[in-house]
């Protein structure tokens, strides 16, 4: 039955990609323009690697793919002159004229039974463009065939959505540099261009502060769990050994590995709530005298929230976002604002000074100036805030880019006020949810969000006008990882559905299909598999 499956499968590529039968072409995300023609190219010892007009601060882009090429083909590529060679070459060609239909991101790519040229406006489009060439192998890589051949097509590719993200939480179990650099790995070879680092959370505090050092030295650790379902609390003569944090010279160089595959980080610091680790450490910024630690498993609703009215508490945020800052060179920060349960303030003194003090209405509004106080601070020092939809509201001033979890009405409310949006809908977008039936999966986050209900996901909700449709700029997965204490589980959790969430914001619409992906992705699946990773 599993052979015969397969074989419909691959059948179905080849009926819905009109490709040959010996190359099929089984790239995810689907192009634009995919034209298959007859024949292959065979890259072999004797092929050159050539580049035209790739110089100056682009010429990270040549290393980038020696790199790729030598990993991915196991040949140590010989670099030519492009314009002195027409046979047995790939070439990679930055356009001297503008091509406005490629934008920043965009390609073409030739693929001849002598030769291979590739053409874009920018190295960013010229390094898609070789994530494309490596998954035309797959097929010849599955086969173990000793040769390497890449089907004759012609493809012509840009993507829908500009920012095309993926989001991982280090909080709730610490992943280290290397798994983080996979991670981006596998995020470029779907041609993801945005990574949301959540670094801070109730959990665990995972980067270098040097002016609050028990950030790191008190607020990365908490006692071992087993699993994460384990309610008994902090007890005073625990060992705090789990738990970890990012170093300034690690974070430098995760953003120099991401930077020259074209990925941005965007690093988050939760505001106010989700904060246990930070008043474990100073406790001087809570509400109240509650002896804070590091939390421990599952907790419901986060009570911990920093005190909105101590003048120190926002000097505390200044500092803190001054050093990231410094750190992270992409525009903006995510500066948190979901889940924070105001219980404490309403009966905070310093608190109801505040509101009473800003002529506030409520604690809403308090949550509201202190998030603006913030925003404020970041255009003063050249960043921008992206804040969960939280804060949406239909009289709403903030004009943040708003990250949006709980689905399209916040979206459409804050489109409507002009703010910028991503998408990351619970219903879709979160794959810390269960793949399957719950009865035979490992334990996860409650929640069903099969690879095919992921394939669904559309960023852009309907019932918004032309210029509101504007203020949509994509979407992203996100991967809490309350329930995902290891790379080998991410891995199973992530894959294959970043597949999916990568074709959502790339493709254009006409160009998914459910069937058709479904038997690319299971092409996909075998490669991932090959390659060592626990693809589901």
């Amino acid at each position: 039955m599993k052979h015969t499956s397969l074989f419909l499968l691959c059948s179905l590529v080849l009926l819905c990609c009109g490709c040959h039968k010996s190359n099929p072409i089984v790239i995810i995300p689907n192009p634009v323009e995919c034209t298959p023609k007859a024949g292959h190219f065979t890259l072999n010892q004797e092929t050159f690697l050539c580049f035209e007009n790739v110089e100056g601060e682009d010429s990270h882009l040549m290393r980038t793919i020696r790199n790729l090429y030598q990993e991915s083909f196991n040949i140590t590529p010989n670099l030519g002159d492009g314009s002195s060679r027409r046979s047995n070459r790939i070439l990679l060609e930055i356009n001297k004229k503008w091509d406005d239909k490629l934008g920043n991101e965009g390609y073409t790519l030739t693929v001849r039974r002598r030769s291979v040229t590739a053409r874009a406006n920018t190295a960013q489009g010229l390094f898609y463009a070789f994530q494309t060439l490596r998954q035309m192998r797959i097929p010849d890589l599955l086969a173990e065939s000793k040769s390497i051949t890449l089907p004759c097509a012609r493809i012509t590719d840009y993507p829908r959505f500009a920012y095309r993200g993926a989001h991982l939480d280090v909080s709730r179990h610490f992943f280290d540099t290397a798994f983080v650099k996979e991670y981006i790995d596998l995020m470029a070879a779907y041609k993801l261009n945005k990574f949301h680092w959540h670094l801070t959370d109730d959990h665990g505090w995972r980067i270098q502060i040097d002016q609050f050092p028990a950030l790191t030295s008190v607020g990365a650790w908490r006692p071992e769990r087993k699993t994460w379902d384990t309610l008994h609390p902090v007890q005073p003569d625990e060992a705090m050994t789990y738990g970890g944090f990012f170093t300034k010279e690690q974070v430098r160089d995760i953003i120099q590995y991401a930077a020259e595959r074209h990925i941005d980080i965007i690093p988050e610091i939760e505001i106010p709530g989700h904060c246990s680790a930070i008043l474990a450490a100073y406790p001087q910024f809570a509400c109240d005298d509650y002896p804070y630690t590091v939390a421990v498993g599952p907790y419901w609703p986060p009570k911990a929230i920093m005190c909105a009215g101590n003048d120190e508490v926002l000097e505390f945020y200044k500092k803190v976002l001054n050093e990231v800052a410094e750190l992270f060179p992409y525009p903006y920060i995510h500066i948190g604002g979901d889940e924070a349960f105001n219980d404490n303030w309403q009966v905070c003194p310093k608190c109801q000074q505040r509101i009473a003090d800003k002529h506030l209405d409520g604690e809403m509004a308090l949550q509201q100036w202190l998030m603006d106080q913030i925003d404020q601070h970041l255009k003063q020092i050249g960043k921008k805030a992206i804040i969960w939809d939280d804060i949406v509201s239909d009289d709403m001033v903030n004009k943040s880019t708003i990250m949006c979890w709980q689905g399209p009405e916040a979206a459409k409310t804050a489109a409507k006020h002009g703010n910028d949006i991503i998408l990351c809908p619970t219903s879709h977008c979160y794959f810390n949810f269960y793949q399957e039936d719950p009865s035979k999966e490992p334990l996860a986050m409650t929640g069903l969000i099969t690879l095919e209900k992921a394939y669904t996901f559309d960023p852009l909700p309907e019932g918004l006008d032309k210029e509101q449709q504007k203020h949509i700029l994509g979407g992203q997965c996100n991967l809490w990882t309350e329930f995902i204490n290891t790379p080998e589980q991410a891995e199973y959790m992530l894959l294959p559905r970043l597949c999916a969430l990568s074709e959502c914001v790339w493709t254009p619409t006409d160009r998914k299909e459910w069937r058709n992906f479904s038997a690319r992705t299971e092409y996909h699946r075998q490669m991932l598999k090959k390659l060592g990773l626990n693809c589901r």
